[in-house]
């Protein structure tokens, strides 16, 4: 995350002056650095509505563009086009609740919050008749743990809507939630000194659970303590998460992903739920992975077996995320993150053309820029067109540096791996005995090296 700072005391300065070009200026400059700052999006806006109070607001200018905020896939890009609209329009709810969902989906909830409080306040309709964004709000408040905040939102989009059944499902979940969360002396929840204590004791043993230091007798009497409000709430998402990471203290990776996955069954909306499954998931079969490679070693009698078994979690694990990660995109193509995960379980299933695409829009996250662009070039490789392959590679090998390390060692494999397409083997040998030089571990190079000596009859 970027420092911000200067942009935002320049910005606010400028507010406090009423020099509102400026602060506008640096507000932007602020969010284009570091895009869930909540008192860029925030501020941006006051300042938009103070210099429109003062010289009067732009005409409206029509369908173009809402065109524009529309067609944009790219959650980067299209957060910086409606944010445009926003400074011609920064009353206007659609576009609000618009950079707000974009936000949720690159997981700026902060941020959504700054902008979802904004536009209810000072909306262009009375956030009284504006169920939508009261909604939104509610789900935004829910992500960053204000619970009390979002069922006072649901409460008054049910004035407005009764009838709403998204929005009254909304509110029983979160009422179910407020009612079995423990939040001690003044909400009516506690009721005697031994709640107090036990309440405390309850405190304590999360702490020590997100510490590592969680005693197995501790754990038995916590994981008891979450399966009994699990049993009263089967909706709470908090306290499934938690007998999940119990669950994968104890390194029952695989009983923590099925307890996840039978929760999204009952709600198909905790997405979030979904993607720690299938965290948990693959930390179950690198754990299975490992331990058949450990055997292996041990009983060198039965390796065959092992390795047997080793290859057949690979294919399972192979599918698994074919199938998860494809449905994560599906259910949120914007998400460059799953765009990225799909990507690779196709191009780990051999199937390139199809990764390829994903990669194309990966390539656009920040996070997942480099090693996208590099997985680029060995789809091309894999595709046959070394031509396009040999260009994607220069442009990544531009964008490494120092700290890239395990990134430069794919790219010279890759280099050489399309070295040796091309028909140069020397080349390819020389590329294969540099990365050869530099870990001899990494990937098959020492196989490669040996069979391009064969194939060349070198030494």
């Amino acid at each position: 995350m970027a420092d911000v700072s200067k942009f935002l005391a320049k910005a606010d300065d400028a507010l406090k002056k009423r020099n509102y070009d400026y602060a506008i200026q640096m507000y932007e400059s602020a969010m284009m650095a570091d895009p869930g700052n909540a008192d860029a999006r925030r501020n941006f806006r006051v300042a938009l509505v103070k210099k429109y109070d003062e010289i009067g607001y732009p005409k409206t200018f029509g369908f173009g563009a809402v065109k524009t905020m529309m067609v944009s896939k790219d959650p980067a890009k299209l957060l910086e086009e409606t944010e445009k609209l926003v400074a011609k329009d920064p009353k206007n709810l659609k576009y609000n609740r618009r950079v707000a969902e974009v936000l949720m989906t690159l997981n700026h909830q902060d941020a959504a919050v700054a902008v979802l409080e904004f536009a209810v306040k000072n909306g262009d309709v009375a956030s009284e008749k504006d169920a939508a964004t009261l909604q939104l709000l509610a789900k935004a408040y829910i992500k960053v743990g204000k619970v009390q905040e979002a069922q006072a939102c649901l409460n008054r989009a049910l004035k407005i809507a009764p009838n709403d059944k998204d929005v009254k499902q909304l509110s029983k979940d979160i009422a179910a939630q407020a009612y079995n969360k423990n939040v001690g002396v003044g909400t009516g929840t506690v009721k005697s000194s031994y709640d107090l204590v036990k309440d405390r004791g309850e405190a304590d043993k999360l702490e020590k659970l997100r510490k590592g230091m969680l005693t197995e007798e501790d754990a038995d009497t916590l994981l008891r303590e979450e399966e009994e409000k699990l049993k009263q709430n089967p909706l709470d998402r908090r306290v499934v998460r938690t007998i999940a990471e119990i669950l994968v203290k104890r390194r029952k990776y695989n009983e923590a992903a099925d307890r996840l996955f039978a929760f999204v069954k009952v709600d198909p909306s905790a997405t979030e739920i979904a993607e720690e499954g299938a965290k948990y998931r693959n930390m179950y079969f690198d754990a299975m992975i490992r331990l058949c490679q450990q055997k292996a070693q041990e009983e060198p009698q039965k390796a065959a077996a092992y390795q047997a078994k080793e290859q057949q979690i690979r294919e399972q694990k192979k599918a698994f995320q074919l199938e998860e990660y494809g449905r994560m995109v599906e259910a949120a193509p914007t998400d460059l993150d799953k765009q990225f995960n799909y990507g690779k379980a196709l191009f780990e299933a051999g199937r390139q053309q199809d990764a390829f695409k994903h990669f194309q829009k990966a390539v656009k996250s920040p996070k997942h820029a480099k090693q996208s662009g590099l997985m680029m070039a060995q789809c091309l490789v894999a595709m046959g067109r070394l031509e396009m392959a040999e260009t994607q590679l220069s442009n990544v090998e531009g964008q490494l540096t120092d700290l890239d390390e395990e990134l430069k060692k794919e790219l010279m494999y890759t280099q050489a791996d399309l070295l040796e397409k091309k028909g140069d083997m020397g080349a390819a040998l020389d590329k294969f005995r540099g990365l050869f030089l530099e870990d001899m571990e990494f990937r098959d190079v020492e196989q490669r090296i040996d069979a391009l000596k064969a194939a060349t009859g070198s030494a």
